[in-house]
């Protein structure tokens, strides 16, 4: 008889369905996110679709403007509000849909709903993502009058890539920085 030589078992060949289960219990967390956050979209879209969301978004942007105008005319800006627009003797701006950080808001706080955390880790997760984006809408509407004054070459740049482009940065940033916070949970029963 050779020393070393081992008879080796091979294990038995897993049947499909074995297969197919282990790789979806496997990936069930990150599917069950991304199905959360796709009907968390669902929702935010066919709302967004509703007069009732065209309205209220209406009452939003005018409540814009009337905070970035104050903050405006606190830098002393000459500037009035006349609905959704900020005007003054040197540039007006109309604040329109998609200038007012409720897609990204929405998005961030669909992600965190969608995170397997404790329910009132995610309460403070949104709120703080709320007011955070919120202010930052409303530096944007500033820096972008300041903007359409002193660089108006510059203006659509701003407006069209920079501030989209920082919106979802941010946004990034606060959902990482949220989920680094985020208690683990002992098991995946997760709200």
């Amino acid at each position: 008889m050779g020393r070393g030589k081992k008879k080796h078992r091979r294990k038995p060949e897993l049947s499909l369905k074995a297969r197919f289960l282990a790789w979806f219990w496997a990936w069930w967390p990150v599917l069950r996110f991304g199905l959360k956050f796709g009907a968390a979209l669902a929702l935010f879209y066919a709302l967004l679709s509703t007069s009732f969301f065209d309205r209220a978004l209406y009452s939003y942007l005018e409540a814009n403007a009337w905070l970035a105008n104050a903050i405006l005319s606190g830098l002393g800006q000459p500037t009035h509000v006349s609905e959704v627009t900020i005007e003054s003797p040197q540039f007006a701006m109309a604040i329109r849909r998609g200038c007012d950080a409720v897609e990204p808001t929405w998005l961030l706080c669909a992600a965190m709903i969608s995170f397997p955390a404790p329910f009132l880790h995610k309460l403070r997760g949104m709120l703080a993502a709320v007011v955070l984006l919120q202010v930052l809408n409303l530096v944007r509407i500033v820096t972008l009058y300041w903007i359409g004054i002193h660089l108006p070459g510059f203006f659509n740049s701003a407006h069209m890539e920079l501030w989209p482009t920082a919106f979802i940065v941010v946004a990034i940033v606060l959902f990482v920085a949220w989920k680094e916070s985020s208690p683990r949970l002992e098991s995946h029963a997760a709200v």
